[in-house]
């Protein structure tokens, strides 16, 4: 519509005025624009005609209906987005072990609110003797992540072809790191090396 509509009482057709119900009293646009048995009583200063009783705008053609993703709901206004939470990774870095680096520390630090939930973790094997298991203890700040103080098969925890192996860690809040301190159950020789890769999957607050 053109120009704006007062409307009383009920209206036959929900489409007035974006499905606004009632009597059209006021100011429609240019003549014949409107058909259901509007009057037209005569005309405003612009040419407008003035119309009373029953009105319905002509329809323009098939509507379109439009749904945001379920993504998107968080979405206050455009560009401003509420606090919401997501499935992201902690990269924990890479270490090689070697004949004279039989341990290491993995760790990651948190930069927002974070629950660990999925150690992910890749080992290249180089060498005869390079077949010892990755022993570890896992820690979320100084608190140990486990049930016991004993460690554990590192390689078969985060094996990204293991099922049913989803934690639900302690929540770390901003500066946090969680460590897995490993070593190896048996020794390297020569020039033979472990080189270990390990990430930690969780839901962050961002």
């Amino acid at each position: 519509m053109s120009r704006q509509f007062e409307v009383i009482g009920d209206s036959e057709d929900d489409d007035v005025q974006g499905d606004v119900m009632g009597d059209v009293m006021g100011y429609g646009g240019p003549m014949g624009s409107y058909d259901g048995g509007a009057q037209v009583i005569g005309h405003d200063e612009d040419g407008y005609p003035v119309v009373v009783g029953r009105a319905r705008p002509k329809r323009r053609g098939p509507m379109v209906q439009l749904a945001k993703p379920g993504w998107r709901n968080s979405q206050l206004a455009p560009g401003v987005i509420a606090p919401d939470q997501g499935l992201l990774t902690l990269p924990m870095s890479s270490f090689t072990f070697t004949a004279s680096a039989q341990t290491n520390t993995f760790q990651g630090q948190v930069q927002k609110p974070f629950r660990g939930e999925r150690f992910l973790i890749r080992v290249v094997r180089t060498g005869t003797t390079a077949t010892g298991t990755i022993l570890a203890q896992l820690f979320v700040g100084t608190d140990l992540a486990m049930l016991d103080v004993a460690p554990v098969d590192l390689e078969a925890l985060g094996d990204p072809q293991a099922f049913g192996v989803r934690l639900t860690m302690k929540p770390a809040q901003p500066g946090v790191f969680i460590r897995a301190l490993c070593t190896l159950d048996t020794v390297l020789v020569g020039t033979d090396t472990i080189k270990v890769t390990l990430q930690l999957l969780g839901r962050n607050i961002h």
